[in-house]
């Protein structure tokens, strides 16, 4: 049901959630380093959109992703820059080059049933070959829906999150 993960459906996997454009979304508490206030983001000049810029973290310099600009929500953020309640989720060396994310908002550790995540590609069998791929380039990023008792939780897979980053970066 979930690809890149190998888990068991019958288990649970712990969520760190948080806000953007007021959506819910989790990614893997195992692939979570740490959540940071420090938004004090050094922009890359001539960077993508999607690229907030560098911090600092205690002498360890990280690339800081702008997932809104991403998924092409409304900025939040004036020229990518945090607003009071923004926070940076640091992830492990183990996901990818240590990076973080720069959300609205970080809400509770929820424990998610793997066989309520919803993989929204799985519908997309009536579509071309090609399409299937440029889409899967973009939106690797979402593992699936999973449904809560108010709201949906949008589940990213950290280890597809700075991709997209990544190659704009490097091309600068």
């Amino acid at each position: 049901m979930i690809e890149d993960m190998e888990i068991d459906q019958t288990s649970t996997m712990q969520m760190c959630t948080f806000r953007m454009a007021n959506r819910l979304f989790g990614v893997n508490i195992l692939d979570v380093k740490e959540v940071n206030e420090n938004t004090n983001v050094t922009p890359i000049y001539h960077a993508p959109p999607d690229v907030c810029g560098y911090i600092n973290i205690r002498g360890q310099i990280l690339l800081v992703v702008n997932l809104r600009e991403t998924f092409g929500f409304d900025q939040g953020h004036k020229n990518n820059a945090p607003v009071g309640t923004s926070k940076v989720v640091v992830f492990k060396s183990s996901v990818d080059e240590s990076f973080g994310i720069l959300v609205d908002e970080v809400c509770d550790v929820i424990a998610v049933e793997q066989s309520r995540i919803v993989d929204r590609r799985a519908s997309m069998c009536n579509v071309s070959q090609e399409i299937k791929e440029l889409r899967r380039s973009k939106d690797g990023i979402v593992m699936g829906v999973c449904p809560l008792d108010r709201e949906l939780l949008l589940v990213l897979n950290a280890r597809h999150i700075l991709a997209p980053a990544e190659k704009t970066v490097l091309a600068v």
